[in-house]
């Protein structure tokens, strides 16, 4: 999560109580993997934020898991399944590869509204329009 980031924006609009936010174990894993390897620096910053982010954890049941992989690639199975397990009505990602492609046939089979952190921050009002 680098210091100037909207996925940094959300999680801590998530953990000063302004929007809801959720993630999993696999999230945390995959973002420290991808700051590791892409933005070495903002590791200290996610490191700090971590504990606060795990009273945020969900783990959805098998069977939804089972469900999302129908859907989409069996990897994001288990965030798209966390994010309907949690009864949020957004995913935030930049996946544009297996998710946001996806957007028209995840909110088509599960009611959920597939954006990028910056989408959703907006679409809040927590960022302006430019």
């Amino acid at each position: 999560m680098s210091p100037a980031s909207s996925s940094r924006d959300l999680v801590i609009a998530g953990i000063g109580g302004v929007l809801p936010v959720y993630l999993s174990d696999l999230v945390l894993s995959e973002t420290e993997a991808n700051l590791a390897r892409k933005v070495p620096k903002a590791l200290p910053h996610f490191n700090r934020s971590r504990d606060v982010l795990r009273e945020s954890l969900i783990e959805p049941p098998g069977e939804l898991v089972r469900r999302a992989a129908a859907v989409v690639e069996p990897k994001d199975a288990p965030i798209v399944a966390g994010g309907i397990h949690a009864g949020v009505t957004h995913l935030a990602t930049y996946d544009r590869r297996h998710l946001l492609s996806k957007r028209d046939l995840i909110r088509q089979h599960f009611g959920l509204d597939v954006a990028t952190p910056d989408e959703i921050l907006t679409a809040a009002g927590l960022r302006r329009v430019e």
